[in-house]
């Protein structure tokens, strides 16, 4: 297989089983982001389950708005339109991270979550998102734009080699995009008509942070030690911190070595 050949639609498609996610297609070979061009598709009337896929971005874009390095070999980099009422949006910051999850593992690699949603193997990155959302005449619209390294190697970036992997990396074996994009398809659209208590247990058994000593960077306050306990049925994350357990809903969290 060349890990760097074109992104073959019939060959996704063919390998669906949804009846709305990855249905309707937009594919480019670069785009400033794929959010963007999602949002735009979603003015212009795009259905639920339209996906937009490019093969690298010029402005890709992470959370916190920070860039997302998006180069064009071989990876994935796609957006959802996602038309969904108030209470399956509430479960897109678990559903999200737990369907590409579940789909990465199926190469034979123990990929596992970093809360809130970042997709990690051993100690390194392997895929990051950002889940947008917005509220019209005719409801919610959400926008989940994710980056998996599938077969580029961030290895040849200086900034990026102690920090960040690809599956293709790990295994040894070229991946086969067409089928791994069709597989997080057909796991989201399961994963949004799941229970809420199905879906946060299976977050919950693939987490990276719980039960290890973590450090927990809030937005307005001073940086804290503390060890990470719990998912909470929203998605939050649960710590123990000097004997009291607080519920966080948006910080940096990172992995503290143990002493």
């Amino acid at each position: 297989m060349n890990a760097n050949l074109p992104f073959r639609p019939d060959r996704f498609q063919g390998a669906l089983t949804t009846s709305a996610l990855g249905r309707f297609l937009t594919y480019r070979s670069a785009v400033d982001t794929t959010m963007e061009l999602a949002r735009r598709a979603a003015a212009e009337g795009a259905p639920h389950g339209t996906l937009i896929l490019a093969e690298t971005q010029t402005a890709g874009r992470g959370r916190k708005g920070r860039s997302f390095h998006s180069p064009p070999a071989g990876n994935l980099y796609f957006t959802f339109v996602l038309r969904l009422s108030a209470e399956t949006q509430r479960l897109l910051p678990v559903a999200v991270p737990l369907a590409v999850c579940e789909a990465i593992r199926e190469e034979n690699i123990e990929a596992r979550i970093k809360w809130p949603n970042d997709i990690w193997v051993g100690e390194r990155k392997l895929c990051g998102m950002l889940i947008d959302a917005e509220s019209g005449p005719g409801g919610i619209t959400a926008f989940p734009g994710i980056g998996i390294n599938a077969n580029g190697d961030p290895a040849l970036e200086p900034e990026l080699a102690a920090i960040a992997t690809s599956i293709r990396r790990e295994t040894g074996e070229p991946v086969d995009r067409e089928l791994l994009l069709a597989r997080v398809c057909n796991r989201l659209e399961a994963a949004l008509v799941a229970s809420q208590a199905d879906i946060v247990a299976r977050y919950r058994a693939l987490s990276l942070l719980l039960g290890r000593p973590v450090t927990v960077s809030p937005t307005n306050a001073a940086p804290y030690e503390a060890t990470a306990e719990d998912i909470a049925a929203d998605g939050s994350l649960v710590v123990l911190r000097d004997g009291s357990r607080e519920t966080i809903t948006a910080a940096e969290v990172s992995v503290r070595p143990v002493r």
